[in-house]
């Protein structure tokens, strides 16, 4: 008899995590239930260690602590007893010692090497202790992007044939009904916006796309536009550029016209987006951009950065700037605010981008992958 290959799936970032990387594993885990196989079997593993929310040393040594305890000592276990052949961890960190199981990993991007001041000196030890010893005795390591499969690839300095590229896709949100009206944009009485999504981490460039908005709103003065910068703070206290962003917009007196709503739920995020003018995208440095495909699932167009993997993920679904150059920022913010000739084709050009990527996809290519190594 065919024996079952038993999938182990690290779910700690669903109950933990509140960026990207939930969504990335909310959505894969979806896709994992649904997968009708015999012959492939997943287990869920949850971590039962209490959540610490809070960003006091307190909290910090202990969720950290907590952590490790459950990536080095009890996800291992439970997979163990659990008969899994392969455990699979979407956070860059893997158990080290394997009792009888395989390991597969995903590394978002190569911001632990490029933005070291980024991270607390203990966190980016251990990742350097841990992870990458993890990661370097893994089965495969998938990346999100060619772009981030040159640059991981590089610094953990190990084969192409050791990586997949396995793309993402944007969060599935549901379309608010066509009649009801967020109250996030009630007062601004119908006037365009733009917007951007995520939390306020420096290599966002959020402060640099306020100047710009400045910029375009001086050389525009008859026009009444908005920003909106949804989302909170940067995820560590070395990341995070919100007192930056608010001291930028006092500075430029901007402070009825870039709006922060702080986290928004779903169903107000799709609204933001059903009614945006346009998404903006600065970051210096992305290893996907998932939110550039949520807008572009609502046929808004994209202003994205010029760089990492951004024209790889966004094509002809975006138009491009230098994220380094305020002027050029404003400019393609203004082509776009002007001409709606450009934002109709932009929004064309959408249409076949968006059909490459899907979580059903993405899902397979990984499950391919589980059975490629289970099956070795």
């Amino acid at each position: 008899m065919k024996k079952v290959l038993t999938i182990g799936v690290d779910c700690r970032d669903l109950l933990k995590a509140s960026t990207g990387t939930k969504t990335y594993l909310h959505e894969l885990v979806e896709q994992f239930k649904q997968y009708p196989s015999s012959s492939i079997r997943f287990v869920f593993l949850h971590d039962p260690l209490p959540m610490l929310k809070g960003r006091s040393y307190f909290h910090k040594f202990f969720e950290h602590l907590f952590y490790f305890t459950w990536k080095q000592i009890v996800l291992p276990v439970k997979a163990f007893f659990s008969g899994c052949d392969i455990v699979f961890c979407t956070d860059y960190f893997l158990p080290i010692i394997r009792l009888g199981f395989k390991t597969v990993v995903v590394f978002h991007d190569a911001f632990f090497w490029e933005y070291p001041a980024h991270y607390n000196k203990i966190w980016l030890r251990l990742f350097h202790l841990i992870a990458l010893r993890g990661a370097k005795k893994s089965s495969r390591i998938i990346v999100p992007s060619n772009y981030s499969l040159s640059t991981i690839s590089k610094h953990l300095q190990l084969p192409n044939e050791r990586f997949s590229v396995v793309y993402e896709a944007g969060k599935k949100l549901v379309e608010k009904n066509a009649g009801k009206e967020s109250e996030l944009i009630k007062g601004l009485n119908g006037h365009p916006y733009f917007l951007h999504v995520g939390a306020f981490n420096k290599h966002k460039n959020l402060v640099r796309l306020i100047e710009a908005f400045e910029k375009l709103k001086q050389a525009n003065p008859q026009q009444p536009v908005f920003l909106i910068l949804a989302g909170q703070a940067g995820g560590s206290v070395f990341s995070d550029d919100s007192a930056f962003i608010k001291e930028a917009i006092s500075n430029k007196g901007l402070a009825d016209d870039v709006l922060l709503p702080g986290y928004v739920s779903d169903e107000d995020l799709s609204t933001l987006y059903q009614n945006a003018l346009a998404y903006v995208l600065p970051s210096y440095n992305e290893g996907f951009g998932l939110p550039a495909l949520e807008a572009m699932a609502f046929q808004l167009p994209v202003i994205a950065a010029n760089n990492t993997c951004l024209p790889e993920i966004c094509k002809a679904g975006a138009i491009y700037f230098d994220p380094y150059d305020v002027q050029d920022i404003a400019r393609q913010m203004s082509l776009l605010m002007l001409n709606e000739t450009e934002r109709n084709q932009i929004k064309q050009n959408q249409l076949p981008i968006l059909a490459s990527y899907s979580w059903s996809n993405a899902a397979k290519q990984i499950i391919g992958i589980f059975i490629e190594i289970g099956t070795r």
